[in-house]
């Protein structure tokens, strides 16, 4: 076999390897899950259901931190709604009146004014109101384990704009049943893995330089 023909089978095999690989880790890929340390707050991610909040709430019992944040999402028609006098309560409250039918003081939440339409919106949203909360300096963010890494990259990102260093501990809810290990085998989760992907080269190429 000539010279040039071995050198492109031997390419060939390499980038196959790296694109197995690649395939068999991809789901780890996505998660990011530090330690939980003590920290000033809690904050919890829009766009999900209870499994988040049930997080956040287990991670107060155990004394990480003495309060919970939230910020209020994009809910498109909902200041229509209110115009017509009906009263529909923001995912951040239901979220927050789980966490109260939970045994979480209700005092402990701190649900920030808002209309964030993605999670570098709730980042930078975050980041302008601790900037004047310069007791805070280590927090903890709660998301759902596929959507860990990139919003941690996000607060991280957010937050060095901060006259400070902030800390930002990763802690994905434990009751999402994302299988990091074997995400190819679910419809939902294969599709959680390429958007997380897709929206991760989106942060590295355009979002984090605007």
């Amino acid at each position: 076999m000539p010279v040039k023909k071995k050198r492109a089978l031997f390419v060939c095999i390499i980038l196959l390897v790296i694109l197995v690989v690649f395939f068999r880790y991809a789901g780890v890929g996505i998660v990011s899950n530090d330690s939980p340390e003590k920290a000033d707050v809690i904050i919890v991610l829009m766009g999900s259901g209870p499994d988040r909040i049930l997080g956040a709430v287990d991670l107060y019992e155990q004394g990480y931190a003495p309060r919970i944040m939230m910020v209020e999402n994009c809910q498109p028609g909902y200041e229509l709604l209110k115009s017509r006098g009906v009263s529909l309560p923001r995912d951040a409250e239901l979220a927050a009146s789980v966490g109260v039918q939970l045994g979480v003081p209700e005092e402990a939440f701190i649900i920030i004014p808002g209309d964030a339409c993605s999670t570098q919106d709730e980042a930078l949203i975050v980041a302008k109101y601790l900037n004047e909360q310069a007791e805070v300096d280590k927090v903890i963010l709660v998301s759902s384990k596929f959507h860990s890494k990139r919003s941690a990259k996000l607060f991280r990102w957010a937050l060095a704009a901060l006259d400070r260093d902030v800390t930002v501990l990763s802690c994905p809810t434990p009751y999402d049943d994302f299988n990091a290990a074997a995400w190819w085998r679910s419809r939902e989760d294969a599709k959680w893995v390429v958007t997380e992907y897709v929206k991760l080269v989106n942060f590295h190429l355009l979002d984090r330089w605007r």
